[in-house]
């Protein structure tokens, strides 16, 4: 089904995507930092359902259709940053929020901005329309068959890189929860985070 050439190369810029600093990464450490290690990997759930949907959508040829629509891309880029900012602005008006929020509301909220966050952006879909058919053979199978393969491969192995930084940033949250100024502190790091990614969306042409 995948080209056994191409193959190795692939897992290469996968890897080396996945472990660099990113918006998902910041999401995700943001996340665990604040609400702790469920919330962090409940977030890191979100972005990847988000980023998987994309995938699919690119699959489809959806994202290249969307890119065509004077200003779609435009709307949703700035849909995606306002909902950022929006969660920088409430997280600063709660800064002495309790850091440890395990429970199944706290989870399932972090989950949804994930997954808002990475559907609300569009760039995601193309990069994912420019990255993916690179490593695909039409001789094969079918390219959008390959390039959802292909996908789920990406995605697996970011997932595991989320994992790890939501656990890490998550011990980290348990050992400071009872300390005021490590609590405002943690919850400053997250709205800053969440500011600089919307900022990032508006800002930047390319941000993915």
């Amino acid at each position: 089904m995948l080209d056994p050439a191409l193959f190795p190369v692939f897992l290469v810029g996968a890897t080396a995507l996945a472990l660099a600093p990113g918006p998902d990464m910041a999401f995700t450490l943001a996340t665990a930092a604040s609400r702790g290690r469920v919330a962090g990997l409940a977030g890191a759930a979100g972005i990847v359902a988000g980023g998987a949907i994309w995938t699919v959508l690119a699959a489809a040829g959806l994202a290249a259709l969307l890119a065509t629509v004077e200003h779609a891309l435009t709307v949703v880029r700035y849909a995606g940053a306002f909902y950022l900012l929006y969660l920088a602005w409430r997280t600063l008006r709660h800064l002495d929020a309790p850091l440890d929020s395990k429970g199944a509301r706290s989870s399932w909220r972090a989950f949804r901005r994930g997954l808002v966050t990475n559907l609300l952006n569009p760039k995601i879909g193309l990069f994912f329309l420019a990255f993916l058919p690179q490593f695909t053979n039409a001789e094969l199978s079918p390219v959008w068959l390959q390039m959802l393969v292909l996908g789920g491969i990406f995605f697996s192995i970011g997932t595991g890189v989320l994992i790890i930084v939501a656990l890490a940033a998550g011990q980290a949250q348990a050992w400071l929860a009872g300390s005021r100024t490590a609590r405002r502190a943690l919850n400053g790091l997250s709205a800053t985070a969440f500011g600089g990614l919307g900022l990032r969306l508006i800002l930047v042409d390319d941000a993915v």
